[in-house]
């Protein structure tokens, strides 16, 4: 198998003949970002038009408690005396958090700042979308809408559970999941205030996630739009040239209309690649520091089934985090690839030179592969996915052949 490339078994182009019947009501490629979108106005990301002023006044006020607020209660959290015992896996769940909340900090400004190149995406999403008559193509539009929706929705409900099994583990070990500091409220003077702090930390770090939903599922979703019109790119090669009725104009004109359709992607794709290689960069890095910190907690530090189901929930969430973007990204490098092999062979040996001509043209572009990167140098695909999961793994089993356990007596 050629580097780059995927099981042709598992991630299959598949072109069938049967269509299923599409309803009868325009579908648009960005109705995929609908609740994208949706989470960006939330968070106080996405100003419209519509009583901007008091929303203006809303986004304000919810990053000052999120954003401000409680990157500063995790700090300080730190310079707290207490005369209670040390839990280290308070202390290994409250890193997890510090580096997790400081990442997202830099991520939501990286996403504030290049939020205008996503919105530029969209007019030309509506220019492709203009060429999709067929009922094949129309049928992917509708694919990629539904799974657009789909990402969020998987998204919310990964890191919503992991929130949700780390106050019930709170609850059940008697510490709060992270020990932040409330600076008025302290969760070691009363039940009733450990109470109250345990659920506010719970609405803090859920809203948290929420923000991490929209950092981490846009680069997901702007990749599968990629691969979308790649595949309904691939689609109209497949029917190229195959009408015995046409005439060679309109062989040609069918011809120069598939490269104005490629040269379309291309510049979706120039618009998508950079914004999505300065976050993802950043988000490779905190994956690996906090894979490897997890799996040390929920090997060392967790002292009750609770805590090692809450630590199990997080290292899933994390790895949420990058794998469905490196698998998708993986599927569009694949199917790009494909462009070239699919150009050859459709109808083109009984074509007129001119449209042979352009036909060598058009697979000469096609050639270069869609290939994402982070950072301009990690390339963006289920390899690497691989290399950080063994990184995080291979830190662990050094932490772990240090005898930190034995040492603490734990």
């Amino acid at each position: 198998m050629a580097k780059g490339e995927i099981n042709d078994s598992k991630l299959p182009i598949k072109f069938v003949t049967t269509v299923q019947r599409v309803p009868n009501k325009t579908v648009a490629t960005k109705q995929a970002v609908s609740y994208l979108y949706g989470c960006f106005r939330i968070i106080g990301l996405h100003i419209t038009k519509k009583n901007p002023h008091p929303y203006i006044f809303y986004a304000i006020t919810i990053h000052c408690l999120t954003t401000i607020f409680v990157p500063i209660s995790f700090t300080s959290s730190y310079f707290v005396k207490s005369d209670v015992a040390v839990n280290y896996g308070v202390v290994l769940s409250s890193i997890q958090g510090v580096i997790n909340v400081y990442g997202c900090i830099i991520k939501i400004l990286l996403l504030v700042y290049y939020k205008h190149k996503l919105e530029a995406a969209e007019k030309l999403m509506d220019k492709m979308d203009m060429h999709c008559q067929a009922e094949d193509e129309v049928q992917e539009l509708y694919n990629i809408r539904n799974l657009g929706r789909r990402i969020v929705v998987g998204y919310c409900a990964a890191y919503w559970t992991y929130t949700t099994m780390t106050f019930i583990s709170s609850l059940v070990s008697g510490v709060p999941a992270y020990s932040i500091n409330l600076f008025v409220i302290d969760w070691r003077r009363s039940k009733m205030e450990f109470y109250l702090a345990s659920f506010i930390e719970y609405l803090l770090t859920s809203w948290t996630c929420f923000q991490q939903v929209a950092n981490d599922s846009y680069g997901t979703v702007y990749v599968c739009i990629l691969r979308a019109h790649v595949r309904i790119l691939l689609l109209r090669i497949r029917k190229m040239g195959s009408r015995l009725e046409q005439s060679a104009e309109e062989n040609l004109e069918e011809l120069k209309s598939v490269i104005k359709d490629h040269k379309d992607l291309i510049e979706l794709y120039n618009v998508i690649s950079p914004v999505i290689s300065r976050t993802i960069f950043l988000q490779f890095s905190i994956t690996a520091a906090i894979l490897s910190i997890t799996l040390v907690n929920i090997a060392i530090f967790s002292t009750n089934i609770a805590s090692k189901v809450a630590s199990s929930f997080y290292f899933l969430a994390v790895i949420v985090e990058i794998f469905p973007l490196c698998y998708y990204a993986q599927c569009l490098l694949y199917d790009s690839d494909t462009l070239a092999t699919e150009i050859l062979h459709s109808s083109w040996i009984l074509k007129d030179r001119r449209y042979r001509k352009m036909l060598v043209f058009f697979i000469q572009r096609t050639q270069k592969s869609m290939e994402l990167w982070a950072g301009k140098i990690i390339p963006i695909n289920l390899n690497s996915f691989i290399s950080i999961a063994k990184f995080s793994f291979s830190l662990y089993t050094l932490i772990k052949q240090m005898g930190i356990k034995e040492r603490l007596g734990l």
